[in-house]
């Protein structure tokens, strides 16, 4: 295909890339909330126990842990799916913080998924299973 346009969606993650980039060249501690100026410092739940069954795919929900199931077995899923796990972890069940989710997810091969941090306040839609 000579002279193709690229894909838009290649634009808009390009896109994405910068905006962070440039957020996190503004403000100091970006990747935590302790010291970060734009990062509203929630009293986040530190339910361990939670926060395993969540990141061994055993909640109960089943499609939460079958979505965190073949995180942890393929380190990808499609972005509706970490979406929706970030959500469950986060805002939407457990009240965990973002940072906690982080670390489990930095032990899987894929670091693009959204994570409840603070720039995402704008987000018009929560996935809570309890509220279908």
């Amino acid at each position: 295909m000579k002279n193709a346009e690229p894909p838009l969606a290649l634009f808009n993650q390009l896109l994405w890339r910068e905006f962070f980039y440039a957020a996190a060249f503004q403000n100091p501690n970006f990747d935590r909330m302790k010291g970060n100026p734009i990062c509203l410092q929630i009293p986040w739940d530190k339910d361990s126990v939670a926060l395993r069954k969540w990141s061994l795919g055993k909640t109960g929900f089943p499609w939460i842990d079958a979505i965190m199931t073949q995180l942890r077995e393929e380190g990808w899923v499609h972005f509706i799916c970490r979406h929706a796990v970030v959500c469950f972890l986060t805002r939407g069940d457990l009240w965990i913080s973002w940072e906690e989710g982080m670390k489990v997810r930095n032990s899987y091969s894929r670091k693009d998924w959204p994570s409840g941090y603070p720039l995402e306040l704008k987000i018009l839609f929560i996935f809570n299973i309890q509220a279908f």
